[in-house]
């Protein structure tokens, strides 16, 4: 939420409609971006889809009669595409809203139709993204398999970086000693700079934002912007 709140720029009183569907995983972003964008100023409201629905046409056409600054899409499962037409067909994309969403795995990229060159993006992870040694060296590796990093290789990556600090730093697997070493840790992973908070063992991670566009009859990802670690805090439980 925090890297997608990037999105909205400087200032506050923005309009943002949360469209997603009627379940627990809708209803969770609904609160998470009332949480985050509401708590810094924006108004927000919500578009809830019950999962029994196939036709996507009046509630894209609240959206669009909405007029926000920022329509949040939250969405998952084999509807999407039917979703994503239904927006389009209703033009919500060609009025002065901003349509976000979070960039999943590159499998799901087809999904978005001709859509997909119209939504900005937010996510944890875009292989041709981040200017990391780590990153580089990991990319090379994986090519030579004849593989890509998809939006989770980084996590197992990173994950291998903490275990051989943590054991190479308390000279053993004595549990506590291990957490200490881990705690407080600055270190360049896949995507950078990250930092581990010594308070709840939090990552603190940068994200980036993106657009999809058409190479060669496929989508590609490009970088629009990255939200340092330092922007990116959740808080303290």
């Amino acid at each position: 939420m925090l890297a997608a709140q990037s999105l909205l720029g400087k200032g506050v009183g923005r309009k943002i409609v949360v469209f997603a569907q009627d379940s627990a995983f809708g209803q969770g972003n609904v609160a998470a971006v009332s949480a985050i964008m509401g708590g810094k100023g924006h108004s927000v409201s919500k578009i809830l889809v019950p999962l029994t629905a196939n036709d996507f046409t009046p509630f894209a056409q609240q959206a669009k009669q909405a007029n926000a600054d920022l329509l949040f899409v939250a969405w998952a499962g084999t509807t999407g595409p039917a979703m994503w037409q239904a927006l389009d067909q209703q033009n919500v994309f060609s009025a002065n809203t901003k349509v976000a969403t979070g960039l999943d795995q590159r499998s799901t990229w087809a999904g978005f139709g001709a859509t997909g060159a119209k939504i900005s993006f937010f996510t944890h992870y875009v292989w041709d993204g981040p200017k990391s040694p780590v990153n580089d060296w990991l990319v090379a590796q994986l090519k030579k398999r004849g593989q890509r990093p998809d939006l989770f290789t980084p996590d197992g990556f990173t994950a291998a970086q903490m275990i051989v600090h943590a054991l190479q730093t308390a000279k053993g697997d004595d549990p506590n000693k291990l957490v200490s070493a881990l705690e407080g840790w600055r270190f360049t992973a896949v995507k950078g700079p990250e930092y581990i908070r010594p308070q709840d063992h939090a990552v603190l991670q940068p994200m980036f934002t993106v657009k999809l566009v058409q190479k060669g009859g496929k989508w590609v990802d490009q970088v629009t912007g990255r939200v340092s670690p330092g922007n990116l805090q959740p808080p303290l439980k």
